[in-house]
């Protein structure tokens, strides 16, 4: 017989599960699956094929500063995403490394497209959870930008560059009495 805290474990209620997602930015792309003009956004909402099929999308509610659509409850196309998140290092600016498996191939076709132009491609990372999802307060990382999208066999690769992550303050808020150990 397992120990009981793993009873409870598994147990526990799934809205804790962090849903990933990407938003890759440019004027010259249209989300092909949601029609999003200027966004291709995309969920790792991990299921079976048929799954994926019925149910293509992931819906959730933006920050209310969001570059685009700011807010609203907004459509996500369900795809298995790996993110390879920036090393916090000293030296140059970190990359992130986006992985889009199985992805389709007019989202690939518009990354590459809007890769080769001169304005830049931005890459917001945001995080929900499945029970919080609506209440448009995921965790955001801004700023990416796209440095070059490679097709491979198992999908797109995206490596991004990331903005000062080193930086950033805890849950965006300066340090002061209230984290006295984070300023040191």
């Amino acid at each position: 017989m397992p120990h009981p805290s793993i009873i409870a474990s598994y147990a526990y209620a799934t809205d804790d599960v962090e849903i990933a997602t990407v938003e890759v930015r440019h004027a010259e792309i249209t989300d092909p699956g949601t029609g999003t003009a200027g966004a291709i956004r995309l969920a790792s909402v991990f299921a079976d094929a048929p799954d994926i099929e019925q149910t293509p999308f992931f819906e959730a509610k933006l920050e209310p500063d969001a570059p685009i659509q700011g807010g609203q409850v907004v459509q996500f196309n369900r795809a298995p995403i790996e993110i390879m998140r920036p090393e916090k290092t000293s030296l140059g600016v970190p990359l992130a490394r986006f992985r889009f498996s199985n992805v389709d191939a007019r989202i690939t076709r518009a990354l590459i497209a809007a890769s080769k132009t001169l304005d830049p491609v931005r890459i917001t990372i945001r995080a929900f959870t499945m029970g919080t999802r609506l209440s448009g307060q995921p965790e955001v990382l801004d700023g990416f930008e796209l440095v070059d999208p490679v097709v491979r066999t198992g999908g797109v690769e995206v490596t991004a560059r990331a903005p000062d992550v080193i930086n950033t303050p805890f849950h965006r808020q300066f340090y002061d009495t209230r984290f006295p150990l984070l300023g040191i």
